[in-house]
């Protein structure tokens, strides 16, 4: 059988399988609601239930929902420990891992005969909040239903990529947005992600991102719940009705609200009713639950919400330093889009540039499938860098490797760089590496400022001379995208390493763009991760960091160029006759140094001891 591989996008209300077919994509969508399959399972004694089925019973019986219910299980990849079903421990991989079962054992359902039935490989799409512990908890539940992750593609990326594939003519519509800025606004049912991304040189590039969990569709669901349960309450006088709850109506309530937001988004309806029966424990009128709700009373409710989620487009963009007029593509996804009220924001915002989407809740999954059948990969879109000593006391930042560079595949791990460092203040006793990142995309400056990715140190010789002691520094990139750089001391023989996954990421167009669409984005993208150098100032302080590590390939212990890099206090206990009057080798930052930290050969103060104190009687030194 032919190795397919699928695209899937693992939601937190829905998940969806999609694969394409003949030039066309195919979302494997439930078969009998025919949209993306329900991200709930139900623990049913002995059997799970996963999608449709476990989604439509908790609304089943007149009891309330029954247990054993994970409405939302992507989220319990957030957190430490298991997640307790009834009183049953539950591992979240296992959880995650049946609904991808049920996507597997979907796509092996496919109608048709169409190839690939077999999903064994995938593209999996990510928020771009999902670090890389949750990346590898994601990748285990994947193996767990046997699923192979060929890479990760965050959600707006490939949401993307599916509109600008299907485009008549991709190449032409690159051209057209090359160097301009695009907003992907992904407003779901758990959480409302913005990214703002650049076509550049071939590649979609991810310029700043912003999320925020609190404004998910389940609050616009809650609130529906509590707004119910205040009318239903006023109607029968009664001050607490959550104490009156049967046991599951709560869950029962919610999932109606959430059906009535959906269809109170639909603008031909302008009302909608509720019924829950036996919603209370106590007999009597108000027993039952009977409710309507207006489109308007859902617009008042979720204003609040509304107006939050919109103003995010404001701070994304003063971020990024762009006006509404600069973007030229507002593209809107998710089930949270529909709402007049969010469609209509967007659409004020920016007018004649908000395209109306059919595969709103597709797009993501199918995004994903043409990553895959096209077999782009991903990219860094900033440069790695550390920083190394220089003459000026402030330090350059170095690349370790470029912008540009291709990023892993399933089962991968790159040896991305291995450079060479010298300690040149080893008094400490511990050699100190910082790894950064530029804070902006594109051409880097000097003088542009860095976000630190994580900072390592390894043990050396508090003793040695300086520029003796070696650092080799090893970066490797697995395909969790998780770096990790290693540190070895030579002479002392320490080893230590650190982990970071904070990186941001381009898609490739490599192969999917006719060549005459553009030069290689390779050349464009690499083109300011060059080294840069600039002043670090510690956040809210008055000091400056200042490395002792300084990269010197082929260090000559003799040349006075390197032990320019060495403080003129530690210079002046290693090379007595380098402060000879007779030389001029020394900087004017050692000469500093050497005055204001080597004390007075008599009275044995520092000069800014003496300044204080005053000569001391009887010593003859220059200083007094």
């Amino acid at each position: 059988m032919t190795d397919v591989v699928f695209g899937i996008d693992f939601g937190t209300t829905n998940s969806l399988a999609a694969v394409t077919v003949g030039g066309r994509t195919l979302a494997l969508v439930d078969q009998v609601t025919l949209r993306p399959h329900p991200s709930v399972i139900w623990y049913r004694g002995g059997d799970i239930v996963v999608g449709r089925e476990a989604r439509q019973n908790m609304d089943r019986t007149d009891t309330g929902a029954p247990p054993g219910f994970i409405r939302s299980p992507k989220m319990s990849l957030r957190r430490n420990g298991p997640i307790f079903v009834d009183g049953r421990p539950i591992e979240p991989t296992d959880a995650v891992s049946e609904v991808l079962k049920h996507l597997k054992n979907d796509a092996a359902a496919m109608r048709g005969g169409a190839p690939g039935k077999n999903l064994a490989r995938a593209v999996f799409t990510i928020p771009v909040d999902f670090g890389g512990v949750e990346r590898r908890a994601l990748r285990e539940a994947a193996r767990k239903a046997g699923i192979g992750v060929v890479q990760f593609v965050h959600e707006p990326v490939a949401a993307l990529y599916a509109y600008l594939r299907s485009k008549p003519d991709l190449g032409r519509e690159l051209t057209r947005l090359e160097g301009r800025s695009v907003l992907v606004f992904d407003w779901g049912g758990g959480t409302l992600d913005l990214t703002l991304c650049r076509i550049q040189g071939g590649a979609i590039m991810q310029v700043v991102n912003l999320g925020d969990n609190e404004v998910g569709g389940d609050r616009f669901d809650e609130r529906l719940r509590n707004h119910l349960r205040a009318k239903h309450a006023a109607a029968h006088g009664i001050e607490d009705i959550t104490v009156l709850e049967q046991p599951g109506m709560a869950a029962k309530l919610l999932h109606q609200c959430e059906i009535l937001k959906i269809h109170l988004s639909d603008p031909k309806i302008d009302s909608e009713d509720v019924i829950v029966r036996n919603y209370l424990k106590e007999d009597g009128a108000g027993r039952n639950l009977l409710g309507t709700v207006t489109r308007d009373e859902l617009k008042d409710l979720s204003a609040g919400i509304v107006i939050r989620g919109l103003a995010r487009i404001d701070q994304i963009l003063e971020q990024a330093q762009l006006s509404y007029q600069d973007i030229e593509l507002c593209l809107a996804t998710g089930g949270m889009v529909n709402m007049p009220a969010i469609r209509d924001g967007l659409v004020e915002r920016f007018i004649g540039r908000v395209p109306k989407l059919d595969n709103g809740d597709r797009i993501i999954a199918e995004g994903a499938a043409w990553i895959a059948s096209d077999g782009l990969r991903l990219t860094l879109s900033k440069s790695i860098e550390i920083l190394v000593a220089d003459t000026s006391g402030r330090g350059t930042y170095h690349s370790l490797v470029d912008a540009g560079w291709t990023l892993p595949l399933e089962n991968e791990t790159q040896n991305v760089a291995n450079t060479r460092l010298f300690c040149i203040d080893p008094r400490e006793g511990k050699a100190v590496v910082e790894v950064a990142k530029p804070a902006k995309l594109g051409k880097v400056l000097p003088s542009d400022p860095r976000l630190t990715l994580c900072v390592a140190k390894v043990e050396v010789d508090a003793n040695a001379q300086p520029l003796l002691e070696r650092i080799e520094c090893h970066l490797q990139i697995d395909h969790d995208y998780i770096a990790r750089v290693t540190l070895t001391s030579t002479g002392r023989g320490a080893h230590s390493s650190e982990e970071f996954h904070d990186l941001e990421f381009g898609l490739s167009l490599a192969g999917a763009v006719p060549p005459s669409s553009g030069s290689s984005h390779r050349e464009k993208a690499s083109a300011g991760g060059g080294p840069a150098g600039a002043a670090r100032a510690l956040a809210d302080s008055n000091l400056l960091q200042r490395t002792n590590v300084a990269r010197c390939d082929n260090p000559n212990y003799s040349d006075d160029e390197s032990w320019k890099l060495v403080p003129g206090d530690l210079v002046a206990k290693w090379r007595s006759s380098y402060f000879d009057t007779r030389n001029t080798v020394a900087t004017s930052r050692q000469l500093q140094e050497k005055n204001f930290y080597v004390p007075c050969s008599r009275c044995k103060r520092r000069i800014s001891q003496i300044k204080a104190e005053g000569p001391v009687a009887g010593c003859r030194g220059a200083c007094c």
